[in-house]
């Protein structure tokens, strides 16, 4: 029993970036090249997978997030989406609710806390999560029973899997990038600590407590720079925690629904029409359409 825990914004995004603005609302005339590209997403995984259990995770949190009041530098460095961006943002939670997918937002946490929260639950309840995202800072939820899917571009990969191509444990994730940083998140690492060194202190030593709790050691690794790396870490102790806070995904999310919150419910066949039509799409998703399971809203029942 899985349950596909989505990290919509990727491939919203990838959408938004690649295909051509070919699709115009009917009325405001908002560009929808970006609900497109999900829809069809969407439609791909529901066709190849026919999920009992399906959830799709968004960002609301875009400066109001509790990683924001920690540091007021995180995420400094990307824009907020402009005003063609964010409609189509909003388009592809209406369009989950269509498809009968459990979706969430929240201001305070991110999508990934989202899935963090959502995956514990789901394993709680005897289910295996499959995490769809291509997002690195993700594959540290991974435990042994999970999966994590970049969903087009290779097939679901375990833990194993994954430990094997990071030459990192997925739980040491966090640890690793706060070491290293994250340009992308504005996440700063230890000036002088590359991506070789992390791992090699990461394969000797647990996580960034352990690593500090024997900094007299260091000085003895077989690390090029060893004699160096305790002053380095030391230095950059406060930076160090406060990255590796920022860097870990909330997993104890009271909030985050449950497995039976996030059973699909198979698509709302008339509404769905509607949709595609005042996003102009006509009937491009007709045919995929058919054979996926539908909800006929007047029974109560499915097909």
């Amino acid at each position: 029993m899985q349950a596909f825990l989505i990290d919509s914004s990727i491939y919203i995004f990838r959408s938004y970036f690649t295909l051509p603005d070919n699709w115009r609302t009917q009325e405001t005339q908002h560009p929808t090249h970006a609900v497109f590209g999900f829809t069809g997403f969407l439609l791909d995984v529901l066709r190849q997978k026919s999920p009992d259990y399906i959830f799709c995770a968004f960002d609301e949190s875009l400066g109001s997030g509790f990683r924001h009041q920690l540091c007021a530098d995180y995420k400094a460095n990307r824009e907020l989406p402009d005003e063609a961006l964010a409609f189509q943002l909003n388009a592809c939670r209406q369009l989950c609710r269509v498809m009968g997918i459990a979706v969430m937002a929240s201001s305070v946490y991110e999508a990934d806390d989202l899935i963090g929260g959502v995956a514990h639950k789901v394993r709680q309840a005897g289910a295996q999560p499959v995490i769809v995202s291509r997002d690195k800072d993700l594959i540290q939820l991974i435990q042994t029973n999970d999966l994590y899917w970049d969903f087009g571009k290779s097939h679901p990969k375990n833990q194993s899997e994954l430990e094997v191509q990071l030459e990192l444990g997925c739980g040491q994730m966090a640890d690793y990038l706060a070491l290293v940083g994250d340009s992308s998140d504005n996440i700063h690492g230890v000036p002088g600590i590359g991506a070789l060194t992390a791992r090699q202190l990461l394969s000797h030593y647990a996580s960034v407590d352990v690593i500090l709790e024997h900094l007299d050691q260091l000085q003895d690794l077989p690390i090029r720079g060893a004699k160096r790396l305790a002053d380095r870490l030391d230095d950059h102790r406060e930076q160090l925690l406060l990255s590796r806070r920022l860097a870990t995904i909330i997993t104890d999310l009271e909030e985050a629904p449950g497995l039976n919150a996030i059973s699909w419910q198979g698509i709302h066949q008339d509404a769905f029409a509607i949709f595609c039509e005042e996003m102009g799409f006509g009937n491009a998703f007709a045919g995929r359409v058919a054979g996926l399971k539908q909800r006929h809203v007047g029974a109560g029942k499915y097909s």
